[in-house]
């Protein structure tokens, strides 16, 4: 094996020359050695060329891949109509087969609990926000102290009879906080004998008239609800 050390041979004159002394440590002085401004200082780089066009085709495709998935405002209004017409169409189903679905107890205590179902209990409905307060009163017992005289009448604005309703009756003081509290079944506010069984039929006022005891002067007011 041979060693050139340093001797070269010129391409285009064929002409031999000592490449070692033409190697230096800092460019000369001169301009004309100088590289030229703005252009690099070091040696190309193998496939730097190549690098670059792969490194801008890469960008255009990006590029190119963002202006395909621009949002179209058209396909928009398709998409949200679809989705009405779809749930339109689910909603349509449902109430058409309501009563197979209703007979599911998954579906129908989901509803029950959600208070979008009407539930019956004995054939009877049970809807106490149909039932509606038309009069009250409150003041003291004439001849025992200590005691408080309720007299309220309601009335059942359902389409059908429903249960007599759980009589939850709440004394205020002046912020409207409750003092006292208490729950009157059915069999507590009816009359002795009243059959039950038939509930309360629709647009029949029922008077109730009810012994409550005095909370003191702190209760100055009351309200009544329907469970």
């Amino acid at each position: 094996m041979s060693y050139a050390r340093g001797l070269v041979r010129c391409g285009n004159c064929d002409k031999s020359f000592d490449a070692l002394s033409c190697l230096f440590d800092q460019w000369p002085s001169g301009q004309a050695h100088a590289p030229a401004r703005g252009s690099h200082t070091g040696p190309p780089v193998i496939g730097q060329t190549q690098t670059r066009s792969a490194i801008a085709g890469v960008n255009a495709a990006e590029n190119n891949g963002s202006e395909d998935t621009k949002t179209d405002p058209r396909s928009l209004t398709w998409g949200v109509v679809t989705a009405l017409l779809v749930l339109l169409t689910i909603a349509n189903t449902a109430w058409t087969f309501r009563d197979p679905l209703l007979q599911v107890p998954e579906i129908s205590v989901w509803l029950e609990n959600r208070g979008w179902l009407q539930v019956k209990k004995e054939g009877l409905l049970i809807a106490p926000e149909q039932i509606q307060l038309v009069s009250r009163d409150m003041h003291s017992h004439p001849t025992r102290s200590g005691i408080l005289i309720l007299s309220l009448t309601f009335v059942n604005l359902a389409q059908t009879s429903q249960v007599f309703p759980v009589l939850e009756v709440t004394l205020l003081d002046v912020s409207n906080q409750p003092v006292a509290q208490r729950r009157f079944q059915p069999l507590e506010y009816l009359r002795t004998g009243v059959d039950t069984g038939p509930g309360l039929a629709t647009d029949v006022f029922l008077p109730v008239l009810l012994e409550l005891g005095d909370a003191g002067e702190r209760a100055v007011g009351f309200e009544i609800q329907f469970l």
